[in-house]
């Protein structure tokens, strides 16, 4: 457990007064911090040896739910997430966050559910501007041709796109290019 922001850049707008880091199989820790009520911030980061304190309960919980999401026995996030944006923001982060391990939707569709048909760029942007990593499934919203957008192949939400639907892997391989002498 660690004390203040420093985990986070800089790039925290909430008071954290405490964070922990969880080792995920992606290769990467999952920080999280908390103001002392809510999950206020989390982000993933190269793995490094914290020092061992007693976390608070919240933090406890939020480490084994994302241990349980990891062993693919949690469906959703249950933990109270604070979310300070515009409503809009909030609305978009709010309606992806009830998303299900492996439930896929497009921004369009997002869009829908928040009552604003007409607004999936918005929706991309919100979730690019995500405070939560993982607890605000970004992964889950994907292009309405199917593809992941705004990220790149080795990229975090692509990795853990994969991790939900492995199916996907076999999806989308680019077409063998025929030599043009034949």
């Amino acid at each position: 457990m660690l004390e203040g922001n420093a985990d986070f850049g800089g790039n925290v707008r909430w008071n954290v007064k405490a964070t922990v880091r969880i080792p995920t199989p992606l290769g990467l820790d999952l920080v999280v911090g908390s103001d002392g009520e809510r999950i206020v911030a989390s982000d993933f980061a190269a793995p490094r040896r914290a020092r061992a304190a007693a976390a608070p309960a919240l933090l406890r919980e939020a480490s084994s739910q994302v241990r349980a999401y990891f062993a693919r026995r949690l469906a959703r996030f249950d933990l109270p997430l604070g979310l300070e944006g515009t409503p809009f923001c909030v609305a978009v982060w709010r309606a992806v966050a009830e998303l299900r391990f492996g439930e896929i939707v497009s921004y369009a569709e997002v869009a829908r559910a928040v009552g604003r048909p007409l607004a999936h760029r918005g929706v991309a942007a919100a979730m690019g501007r995500s405070p939560l990593d993982l607890f605000i499934p970004a992964h889950r919203v994907i292009g309405a041709d199917g593809r992941v957008k705004g990220a790149l192949p080795g990229s975090i939400r692509a990795r853990l796109l994969l991790f939900e639907r492995p199916e996907r892997r076999k999806e989308r391989r680019p077409a063998a290019r025929k030599d043009a002498r034949s």
